[in-house]
């Protein structure tokens, strides 16, 4: 497993109930697992846990095969591990893209004559080949998001997370992100993708479910995005799809299967005809 979690419980000191509480999962190597939940349910929380930029207080954590609590090797588990956060501003330390991507290079201490050939292909393989010497803040937000993605790519993780990574995103920023994910999973990588968009984790091989720090369902997508009475409980709003569908069903109109995309409705729909 690429990700094994054990009874994983985090407190904030000035939080009188645990940010996460006795969460317990796995991922397997290449799987693309959605955590979904509202704000302050502890997905974020988690995240930074697998990253190690939050303490294990309890519970037992091994990413990679590394166990966080041991600080020698967190050097290396961010290295295999990259993350994508919310804001790709947060992400710059640098004028120019072409630096900023090789930042984490120099940090892991890659030899000089093996940094431009990863940046030159971290950046082809988002697309952000043209924009090396420019600015960041000249950029949209998806090509932002695309450049930190490269950030990341460039030191080859084996792993993935998007933290709420499209949140900040007009539809088209989104799209764009969600295409290069698509391109790190048939690269073998196992992405970790934090939302709270239900249509996002549509596409996902696993979706995981947390409310107030708890995990309280995981399985297929069909699974858990179909069943709108579990997740309205968690706060969440089903796929439009799926909404459709419980209109159409008030209406005295059954299709032969609930849809989660908008294709799929269609081709239900086209089937009453």
């Amino acid at each position: 497993m690429d990700i094994e979690a054990h009874h994983v419980t985090f407190s904030y000191e000035e939080d009188l109930s645990p940010a996460l509480q006795d969460v317990t999962f796995s991922v397997e190597p290449g799987e693309w697992v959605a955590v979904i939940g509202t704000n302050g349910s502890g997905k974020s929380t988690l995240a930074k846990e697998l990253n190690a930029l939050l303490p294990l207080q309890e519970g037992e954590l091994t990413v990679l095969g590394m166990d966080v609590t041991d600080r020698r090797v967190h050097h290396q588990l961010r290295r295999n591990c990259g993350m994508v956060f919310q804001n790709p501003e947060n992400q710059f330390v640098s004028s120019v893209v072409e630096e900023d991507v090789a930042f984490g290079l120099y940090n892991y201490d890659v030899p000089e004559a093996e940094i431009k050939s990863a940046v030159q292909e971290a950046l082809a393989a988002v697309e952000m080949t043209d924009a090396a010497r420019r600015a960041p803040y000249t950029l949209s937000g998806g090509q932002k998001q695309r450049v930190a993605l490269a950030g990341v790519m460039a030191l080859g993780p084996r792993v993935v997370i998007f933290d709420e990574a499209t949140s900040m995103l007009d539809p088209e920023g989104k799209r764009e992100v969600m295409t290069y994910l698509h391109r790190l999973r048939k690269r073998g990588v196992t992405v970790i993708m934090i939302t709270h968009f239900a249509e996002e984790a549509v596409q996902a091989d696993r979706v995981l479910v947390m409310q107030a720090g708890h995990l309280v369902a995981q399985g297929t997508p069909r699974e858990i995005l179909t069943d709108r009475a579990a997740l309205y409980k968690a706060g969440l709003r089903p796929p439009f799809a799926v909404e459709v569908t419980a209109m159409l069903q008030a209406q005295g109109i059954e299709l032969k299967h609930c849809p989660l995309t908008e294709e799929e409705l269609a081709e239900e729909l086209c089937g009453l005809m």
